[in-house]
C-alpha cells in the first residue's frame, strides 16, 4: 500500500520541467508541490483512460528510485484526504 497524490486524471498531460509539475500546459502552483525541491524532467504524457497519475510528495530523490507514474482506478483504495 502506498499513499499517493492524485495530480492528473484520464485524458490530462502531464510531464515535469526543470522539477516543476506541469499539468495541461500549466504549472501546478500549489503550496505542496513545492515542499521537496527536485531535477525532474519527464516528457509530455497523457493518462490512459480509467487511471489517474500520481505522484509522492517526497520528490528529492531521483525518479528513478521514486514510484510514481499511471494508475488503474480499480487499484485506489480509501478516499481523498482534504487539506
Amino acid at each position: 500500500m502506498l499513499l499517493k497524490r492524485i495530480v492528473a486524471v484520464e485524458g490530462d498531460i502531464v510531464e515535469f520541467r526543470k522539477g516543476d509539475l506541469y499539468v495541461n500546459n500549466e504549472k501546478v502552483t500549489a503550496r505542496w508541490n513545492a515542499l521537496t525541491p527536485c531535477d525532474w524532467e519527464l516528457p509530455p504524457r497523457t493518462v490512459s483512460p480509467g487511471h489517474v497519475y500520481v505522484v509522492g510528495d517526497n520528490r528529492a530523490m531521483p525518479m528513478d528510485e521514486h514510484q510514481f507514474g499511471e494508475v488503474h482506478t480499480s487499484k485506489i483504495a480509501g478516499v481523498p484526504l482534504l487539506q
